[in-house]
């Protein structure tokens, strides 16, 4: 039988279009996707790019930074750096990425900014992507330990209430209150702020504090602030190169006499005695250092920063010459008012004291008085206090983690982390001990004979110490520092320090009333105000501060 089929032809033309159609569409489709998917590769490599650009440009801002730190640009002046030029070195920029093709730096001291404030744009391109960003920055910025009239770098203790303080406070741990004492100022504690070491509930209306604090303390008491990091004076080597950079502007004179041109030099007195009088007062100007010892008192005038190597002996009262008028103290003053103080008092005395061993106030030779309530007294004492080795890695004595092992960061003395329970509350480096009165602080031949100038008798022998100093004291003009103990012995019917006291342990024994009036010259808030500047040179707290950063239209000028 034969079959034949009548629509044949018909079907298979059909199914020739149908292919042809499906064809087209999956041709369509696939064009489109490989399209989009190339685009969207072109977007991910332009935004890996454009990435890179951006990290490029910071790195070559880094860069410029550092530059700042080792050979700083001279004030009011511009220097530029490029890699096409060969004076901006791209390997460091780079990291051996071959679709960088180049980056730029300018650094710009602005003329009328002080000189430590700088300007630093940066520009970067990898393939077709620019990215341009600018900083201003302040190189070796004032540690912000000077914000504050009384800094701890530790327990801050004020148990009395015959204690009055006009000004910021603030500790590295807690800050404890007792017995109402008085505070115009703000409270800061990197931990607690304590009544009687129980913490404060700020709702709770009988709190333990007098005056603006206790008044509104929702307003003046922080609690579990970060930390401040104290500056550390081990080396003094940016101090000495500023010292020596102008010895006629930068020193110390008695009267009319210099009688040190920026660094104390002498090769077999590393120290010095300052007296001054109302005839010849003791002048400090800029910024000068002292390796060894100084004694110190009498009336004292400039404006500058004194480095101490070894100890700060204050033998008697410290006041200015010619120092602001504290008798409405500047913190207590309404914002407006306290900064036309700020202004109106630029050219007045305003000196500071950073040192690098301790402060000590008053006749420390006297074994009934000063070595009694300033070395031996129960738990406070010097003898009691300075022990690094079972600190724990809070830093702080008397706390939980008191003699438990913590992990140290690998330093060049430990090539691996390692386990300890010593923290280097000085960051000197070294574990030191609780303090020794021999060693560390008694005005002995031994200190005597390194101090030059130290007043002798009519046989050429050194006074007694006694015979120098005396703890009836009660006035402290300046700015105090030190990264270790301040021990100061103020005898007097009252105590008075106009300006602050920064420090990392405090025995500070005053008789009926002390007082501490901050001096708000020093605030870091007029820091980005030329007109409201004193450089005395304070110590740094570090090497480099961003006061701003911006991202600015690409440019690729020099590219």
């Amino acid at each position: 039988m034969h079959i034949t089929s009548l629509n044949r032809p018909h079907e298979q033309g059909s199914s020739l279009l149908t292919v042809m159609i499906v064809g087209g569409v999956i041709f369509v489709v696939t064009a489109s996707i490989l399209t989009l998917s190339s685009n969207s590769l072109l977007n991910s490599h332009g935004r890996v790019d454009w990435n890179k650009a951006y990290f490029s440009s910071e790195n070559a801002m880094v860069w410029a930074a550092q530059t700042i730190l080792d050979n700083p640009p001279a004030a009011g002046t511009t220097a530029y750096y490029s890699v096409a030029n060969g004076n901006l070195p791209s390997g460091e920029l780079a990291n051996g990425d071959s679709d960088f093709k180049g980056a730029w730096v300018q650094i710009v001291q602005p003329p009328g900014l002080p000189a430590d404030e700088y300007v630093i744009t940066s520009s970067a391109k990898v393939n077709n992507k620019v990215r341009t960003l600018q900083a201003a920055i302040t190189a070796y910025p004032v540690s912000q330990v000077f914000d504050y009239e009384y800094f701890l770098n530790n327990w801050g203790w004020w148990w009395g209430n015959s204690i009055t303080g006009n000004g910021g406070q603030r500790s590295n741990w807690d800050f404890d209150f007792r017995d109402d004492p008085t505070v115009n100022g703000y409270i800061y504690a990197a931990n607690t702020i304590d009544d009687n070491e129980v913490p404060i509930n700020i709702d709770d209306p009988s709190i333990p504090i007098q005056g603006l604090a206790g008044t509104d303390p929702l307003l003046y008491l922080h609690s579990s602030v970060p930390r401040v990091p104290m500056p550390n004076l081990l080396n003094f080597s940016n101090y000495v190169t500023t010292a020596l950079s102008n010895t006629s502007s930068n020193g110390i004179w008695v009267g009319s006499t210099q009688v040190i041109f920026g660094v104390q030099s002498n090769p077999t007195k590393n120290g010095i005695y300052l007296v001054g009088t109302t005839a010849k007062p003791i002048q400090i100007k800029g910024t000068v250092v002292v390796p060894g010892d100084v004694v110190i008192q009498g009336p004292v005038t400039g404006q500058g920063t004194l480095y101490v190597g070894g100890n700060l002996y204050i033998a008697g009262n410290l006041p200015y010459v010619n120092g602001p008028d504290f008798s409405t103290p500047p913190e207590t003053m309404a914002p407006a008012a306290r900064d036309a103080w700020v202004a109106s008092n630029q050219s007045k005395d305003l000196v500071a004291y950073a040192v690098n061993g301790a402060i000590f106030g008053g006749d420390v030779t006297d074994p009934g008085d000063w070595n009694f309530y300033e070395y031996q007294y129960p738990g406070s004492g010097l003898e009691h206090v300075g022990d690094e080795s079972q600190l724990g890695a809070d830093g702080i004595a008397g706390t939980a983690d008191d003699g438990i092992p913590f992990l140290h960061p690998a330093d060049a003395t430990h090539p691996v982390p390692w386990m300890s329970a010593w923290y280097d509350a000085d960051g000197n480096g070294l574990v030191n001990a609780n303090y020794n009165f021999n060693t560390d602080i008694n005005m002995n031949s031994a200190r005597i004979n390194n101090i030059q100038g130290y007043p002798t008798d009519s046989s050429n022998n050194p006074l007694p110490y006694n015979q120098v100093a005396t703890s009836d004291i009660g006035q402290f003009d300046g700015i105090f520092y030190t990264d270790h103990a301040a021990a100061i012995r103020t005898a007097a019917s009252s105590s008075v320090f106009y300006g602050s006291v920064i420090s990392r342990n405090e025995q500070i024994v005053y008789n009926s009333q002390c007082e501490f009036i901050y001096d708000s010259r020093v605030n870091s808030r007029y820091h980005n105000n030329p007109n409201n500047i004193i450089n005395l040179g304070l110590p740094y707290g570090k090497p480099i501060a961003v006061n701003a950063l911006v991202e600015l239209t690409p440019d690729s000028t020099g590219l």
